[in-house]
């Protein structure tokens, strides 16, 4: 059996007088690349909240990857990856899981679950040194009007464009598949000169259900609210942002980024509509194997037009690592404040290294 399924397709042809099998080999042996890799990232946090103690989160996440030329200018490829290891493990394909083709020429288009175009941006790096408490609050139920990763998406991204614009656009089914529910984003990076470069980014979205609890959806707090049924509306985002690079050893980043919701039928929420608006700035200053970070970001937001302090967050970071023959070793603090926590102190200590 194992001997048979060293070909990648078997036709067998069988001649009526002798009733002997030919086999037929249609394309090659298996000659694909095939790569496993990896992060190892884990750390020690104490969010700063009362009674609350240390814990560990470990994000550490492995991924294949294979590759097969079709033409002598068309690669197929694949990607599997697995992440965030919870108390049940990680599942495998929970993150970036997709195929495709691409061309050094044409750039490359993928189908399946991975980033989205805008949170590939917002993800990294605008929410680095956890400023993600106060800049990447899309994934909160009520406040989702950004995504991270999409499991219905095609998207295609471009080779780099006169060697300073790279752009990408995508699009899928929303949260469910019909022609009501839907996704499109994309974005666009611009490096006019070596220590500049510039981002933009938007993403759309109808029918985007907030799951009740009963579906096991997750809240605001983190755990399902009982006796919530869903809110369905359509969710629009923009994004803005810069990398300044005036050294190679120093660098400040910054970004903007707005979004609303509107509910076409409010379920068991209060409100119609919400908007919010957030920014993040941060300098990156590297003294060899060191690295000094320190950032700020800030939210508000507004609940039918009137302002609402429960979607106001602020976090200030630093963070000081060092690179132990490329094993990252960090101790990150965040003071935090928003409707969980008042101006609390957030302690990470962690490694990250990848292979």
């Amino acid at each position: 059996m194992t001997t048979i399924f060293k070909r990648s397709i078997l036709g067998l042809a069988i001649t009526s007088t002798a009733f002997t099998a030919n086999a037929y080999l249609i394309g090659e042996e298996n000659d694909a690349s095939v790569e496993v890799y990896g992060v190892v990232s884990i750390s020690a946090v104490n969010y700063g909240a009362e009674n609350e103690s240390f814990t560990l989160e470990n994000e550490t996440r492995v991924g294949f990857r294979a590759a097969k030329m079709m033409t002598d200018s068309v690669e197929a490829f694949t990607q599997i990856e697995s992440g965030w290891v919870l108390d049940n493990g990680a599942d495998l394909g929970n993150r970036d899981t997709f195929v495709g083709l691409r061309g050094d020429d044409w750039g490359a288009v993928r189908f399946g679950r991975m980033l989205t175009p805008m949170y590939e941006l917002v993800d990294w790096p605008y929410s680095a040194s956890n400023l993600s408490r106060t800049f990447d609050r899309g994934w909160r139920s009520g406040e989702r009007y950004t995504f991270d990763r999409k499991s219905q998406q095609v998207r295609y991204d471009s080779p780099m464009l006169g060697n300073m614009v790279k752009f990408s656009v995508s699009g899928g089914n929303g949260s469910e598949n019909h022609d009501k529910s839907n996704f499109y984003g994309g974005s666009v990076s611009v490096t006019p000169t070596e220590m500049l470069t510039l981002h933009a980014a938007f993403e759309t979205a109808k029918g985007t259900i907030f799951e009740d609890a009963v579906a096991g959806s997750v809240s605001v707090a983190g755990a399902p609210v009982a006796g919530k049924s869903a809110s369905i509306g359509d969710t629009s985002a923009y994004f803005v942002g810069f990398e300044l690079r005036p050294t190679d050893n120093f660098n400040v980043l910054a970004a903007y980024k707005g979004g609303s919701y509107e509910a076409t039928d409010k379920g068991s929420y209060s409100y119609q509509e919400r908007e919010i608006d957030a920014y993040s700035i941060q300098a990156n200053y590297y003294m060899g194997d060191m690295n000094f970070r320190v950032g700020y970001a800030d939210q508000t937001g507004k609940e039918d037009n009137v302002k609402s302090k429960d979607m106001d967050s602020t976090s200030i970071s630093g963070e000081v690592g060092y690179s132990f023959n490329s094993v990252y070793t960090f101790l990150r603090l965040t003071e935090q404040t928003d409707s969980t926590y008042d101006g609390d102190l957030m302690v990470r200590v962690g490694t990250e290294w990848y292979f």
